[in-house]
């Protein structure tokens, strides 16, 4: 992705379609859909994976533009990439090599890393300029 196309669509306020969401049960995903709050043209979907194939504790969040323009990939837990150990990101844009780069997380400002399931995601959207007042995110109820 372009990066002026990245940090607008980055920076964009944005907002889920419930108010109340429910993460994914260990060993599924689960996603929800968003909208660009100034401009509800602009849609997104935000998927919490909780299957791992070699690890059973992997948590990954990842942020598409439209249907399937990854824009944003945090693994908090799972496998190394380039050496760097999660929690990692990778940034889809031309700066970050559309992603192939492993960022530790840490060096995100205003990213408060955690693996607690309900917490890290509710960083995830606020780090993604979702709007997260009144938002109530639960455990899996599976």
């Amino acid at each position: 992705m372009k990066n002026k196309d990245y940090n607008y669509l980055h920076n964009l306020p944005k907002s889920t379609d419930k108010n109340h969401l429910f993460c994914a049960p260990f060993g599924k995903q689960t996603s929800f859909k968003g909208t660009g709050t100034l401009d509800p043209n602009e849609n997104f979907r935000v998927v919490q994976n909780r299957k791992g194939h070699r690890r059973n504790n992997n948590l990954t969040y990842i942020l598409f533009y439209k249907q399937n323009n990854i824009m944003i990939r945090i693994d908090i837990n799972g496998q190394r990439h380039e050496g760097i150990e999660t929690p990692h990101v990778h940034i889809f844009d031309e700066t970050h090599n559309n992603g192939l780069e492993a960022i530790p997380l840490s060096k995100l400002p205003n990213y408060d890393t955690t693996d607690d399931v309900v917490q890290s995601l509710c960083e995830f959207l606020k780090y993604n300029n979702f709007n997260t007042k009144g938002l109530m995110i639960s455990p899996s109820t599976a």
